[in-house]
């Protein structure tokens, strides 16, 4: 979230020019410059401004999670390729000691 800031200078010079004395001019636009910050930190605090998330922030979040997503699917084509060797692996294990089996008692 940016800084809320407020030009108290040029503030000051339409004071002067208004005909406020220098030192007037001084006072009030620090005052006002202080009192416009407060203001908007209080806006920020009420209605939780810091906590909004921005169109940025969900298209960040979005990439994220497409990215995870992708590289879920990559594992899940992976796991399934190992199940078929690992199932074809048991397959002819179980078939050469059957066939071990049938020879042996022979």
């Amino acid at each position: 979230m940016t800084a809320f800031t407020i030009d108290i200078h040029e503030f000051y010079n339409e004071l002067k020019n208004a005909g406020f004395t220098e030192q007037q001019a001084d006072v009030i636009a620090k005052i006002q410059g202080k009192t416009a910050t407060a203001t908007a930190e209080q806006v920020r605090h009420d209605l939780h401004l810091d906590e909004i998330a921005s169109k940025r922030d969900i298209r960040e979040t979005e990439l994220r999670i497409v990215t995870q997503l992708s590289a879920m699917q990559q594992d899940i084509q992976l796991t399934k390729i190992t199940n078929k060797a690992l199932l074809a692996l048991c397959t002819i294990i179980a078939g050469a000691l059957i066939k071990i089996a049938f020879f042996t008692h022979q």
